[in-house]
């Protein structure tokens, strides 16, 4: 088995979780390439089933693949950003500064982006945000970030690829929604694959 699909295996959930997929993550690993192959060998049931974990959500940047789970852990998603589509939905006014339901940790296969994080003097669902750090992200680098963070991913290098590793929910989702169709799993799929079989993209 490749190492996306064994990325959550010996992970003790006795012992806090962050740190230990950051550590997974971390590993000295041909990400891009194992991502690549693991990517390839999902059928489009397999796909299927494990979108059951998302909702579809249109105006945001990146698309996101759930490609792995352990119950009781958490997932594995990829993400393919798209600089195209990042300043389409920047002009829209649908990207901000947002957290996760899910703790995460992350790691660049390909591309870069920058990656804003925030202090936040409000309440979490009427943040007053100031901005602590800015900085440019590169093809091996990564991050964690608890699920009550404020962050913002920002003009990423196009198709610039993540692996994530997804903690279980803190706090349940706000909104509902289908998960994506077949037909749009299969093309998402199809376009990460191109994605990394692409020259490296240029940096931000």
């Amino acid at each position: 088995m490749n190492a996306i699909a064994t990325l959550l295996d010996g992970i003790d959930t006795s012992r806090p979780l962050l740190h230990q997929v950051d550590m997974a993550l971390r590993k000295d690993t041909d990400w891009r390439s194992e991502t690549a192959k693991h990517v390839a060998s999902l059928s489009v049931e397999d796909l299927v089933r494990l979108a059951r974990h998302d909702g579809e959500t249109p105006d945001v940047d990146p698309r996101v693949l759930t490609v792995s789970e352990r119950d009781g852990v958490g997932l594995v998603r990829v993400n393919l950003f798209c600089r195209e589509r990042f300043f389409e939905l920047w002009r829209r006014g649908t990207l901000s500064p947002h957290y996760h339901r899910r703790s995460f940790a992350t790691r660049i296969v390909k591309g870069s982006y920058q990656h804003l994080r925030f202090d936040n003097a409000g309440s979490q669902d009427a943040p007053q945000l100031s901005c602590t750090s800015r900085e440019v992200l590169k093809e091996g680098s990564g991050y964690g970030i608890e699920w009550q963070d404020y962050h913002f991913v920002m003009l990423p290098a196009d198709a610039t690829v993540t692996i994530n590793a997804h903690l279980p929910p803190a706090v349940p989702a706000k909104v509902t929604a289908p998960p994506p169709s077949a037909e749009t799993l299969a093309r998402l799929r199809d376009d990460i694959l191109t994605a990394l079989a692409a020259e490296p993209a240029l940096p931000v």
